[in-house]
């Protein structure tokens, strides 16, 4: 499998460390933004082909984000737990997961969202 970059976007550093983790087992390359970094400007300086945002990250899931993450061609998966509290939003385009999913499911998933 290809060494693809993959954002992740939680407010949660554990939450991404966790999915990070298991992205990297995938085959995948789990990037993140920098302290204090917009993920607007993570989008920009990492150039994914695909992002995944936590839905409670009230900053990285929103209209205003992932408009322009589509339109930067990276395609764009929102994950969230059964305790998230965060909206579940509506984007046509966008594919949304609840976690937790084993290894084998998000390698899956994430080699659906990139060969579609």
């Amino acid at each position: 499998m290809s060494r693809t970059s993959i954002l992740i976007l939680s407010a949660d550093p554990l939450a991404a460390a966790l999915l990070g983790a298991a992205v990297e087992l995938t085959g995948f390359t789990p990037r993140f933004a920098v302290a204090n970094e917009a993920p607007r400007s993570a989008l920009l300086r990492i150039r994914p082909a695909l992002v995944l945002i936590d839905r409670d990250d009230q900053e990285a899931c929103t209209d205003a984000f992932i408009g322009p993450a589509l339109m930067a061609a990276a395609r764009v998966v929102i994950f969230h737990s059964p305790r998230s509290t965060g909206r579940p939003g509506s984007w046509p385009a966008v594919r949304t997961v609840v976690l937790p999913l084993d290894v084998d499911e998000l390698a899956r998933v994430l080699s659906e969202e990139l060969d579609p």
